[in-house]
């Protein structure tokens, strides 16, 4: 069968076997190119099958996305809702440590697999991975009840957020470095970036300085949250921070952050801003151009948000 491998830097098309094993037989659908995805590459940190933003159809016909972190389920922080704290969690996430989605089939463990709500398009529907990192980063910040968010960073992850935010009420504002990303949030329902200072902001573009503005926009005794990852050392704005006693509050993937399966709303979120795959999903390619996709997802100032691989 068709897949996509990445070894020495270098993303090539291949012949692999069939999956043999334990586990469900997905006949993957779409597979979504992550910003880590291209860290990983360059630090020539990834040789395995890449993808871990995962939908397909199951042998017996039912539309899901895969959760990829395959956390072991019976440890003290899987009991507790904090997957991503599980030792076996991160050496075992699809197209990190293992093999991932960009294959024409994967097996994958029954309980990593999410139903699909009706009126999401399976080809779209990888984009509960991004959701449902959004969805935990919200959550550790309380923003379930916040009234007003601003959200540093346009990206999957930022417009995610924006999505999960609306879902739970908020208005929200959006810093972006790009017009098309602020384009993309106000079809998503983002205001314009007012001047008070917020009670929560969410730095989603993992840098220096997106990080900075995000305190600069968190008010006295706000909160910071970053689902963001920081893949080179990281200076804090430490004088204004302090100074406002503004808290960083970081969250990395996904579990059961309020006792409900993140995935499970991500997916539940999807379902209900049918806007969010139109605003996100800029480019689509084939398996077989796959190596063109990558060097796609690179190009930001282009018009890029999210790129999929459609198998």
């Amino acid at each position: 069968m068709k897949a996509i491998r990445v070894s020495d830097q270098f993303v090539e098309l291949c012949d692999v076997p069939e999956p043999k094993g334990e586990g469900v037989l997905v006949n993957v659908e779409a597979v979504g190119i992550c910003g880590s995805d291209l860290h990983l590459i360059d630090s020539n940190m990834m040789n395995v099958i890449p993808g871990h933003e995962i939908s397909g159809i199951t042998s017996s016909g039912h539309p899901v996305a895969v959760e990829p972190m395959l956390s072991c389920g019976a440890c003290k922080h899987c009991d507790e809702g904090s997957q991503p704290h599980c030792d076996s969690a991160l050496p075992n996430t699809m197209g990190i440590g293992i093999d991932g989605g960009m294959a024409e089939k994967i097996l994958v463990p029954e309980r990593f697999l999410t139903p699909l709500p009706n009126g999401i398009d399976v080809r779209d529907a990888f984009l509960i991975e991004p959701l449902a990192v959004a969805v935990r980063s919200l959550l550790r910040v309380g923003s379930n009840s916040i009234k007003r968010i601003v959200i540093v960073g346009g990206g999957t992850i930022g417009l995610c957020c924006v999505a999960v935010a609306k879902y739970f009420g908020a208005e929200v504002e959006l810093h972006a470095r790009h017009q098309h990303q602020i384009d993309a949030g106000h079809r998503l329902g983002t205001q314009s970036l007012r001047p008070e200072l917020a009670p929560v902001v969410i730095e989603a573009a993992g840098t220096e300085s997106a990080l900075a503005t995000a305190v600069n926009l968190a008010a006295k005794g706000g909160l910071v949250g970053i689902p963001s990852t920081y893949w080179n050392p990281t200076e804090l704005p430490g004088m204004s921070m302090g100074m406002k006693e503004v808290s960083l509050v970081p969250s990395i993937t996904y579990g059961n952050t309020l006792g409900q399966r993140d995935f499970e709303l991500a997916a539940k979120i999807l379902a209900s801003t049918p806007e969010l795959p139109r605003a996100l999903i800029t480019h689509r390619f084939p398996i077989d151009a796959a190596a063109d996709a990558f060097e796609t997802a690179r190009s930001r100032q282009k018009g890029v948000i999210k790129v999929a691989v459609d198998v």
